[in-house]
C-alpha cells in the first residue's frame, strides 16, 4: 500500500492528540468535588443500562444475536 492510500484512510492524528490534551488539561482544572458527581453520573447512568445490557445477553444466550468478530 503507498502512503499516499494510507493518508486517504486514515487522517492526520496530530488533531485529535491535540484535542485530547486540551481535554485533559480541562478535566484537571475541575476540583475534586466536581469529579466525584461526574463519577456519581457515570454510575448512575450504567446501572440505568443494566436492564438493556441482561436483555442482550440473553439474546445473545439464545443466539438470537450474533456477534461477529472480524478476522482476516
Amino acid at each position: 500500500m503507498s502512503n499516499d492510500k494510507h493518508l486517504e484512510r486514515y487522517p492526520d492524528p496530530t488533531d485529535l492528540y491535540r484535542r485530547k490534551e486540551a481535554n485533559r488539561k480541562n478535566e484537571a482544572k475541575h476540583s475534586v468535588s466536581e469529579k466525584m458527581a461526574t463519577v456519581a453520573r457515570l454510575r448512575d447512568f450504567e446501572r440505568s443500562l443494566e436492564d438493556v445490557r441482561k436483555a442482550n445477553r440473553a439474546k445473545r444466550a439464545a443466539k438470537e444475536i450474533k456477534i461477529h468478530i472480524k478476522t482476516r
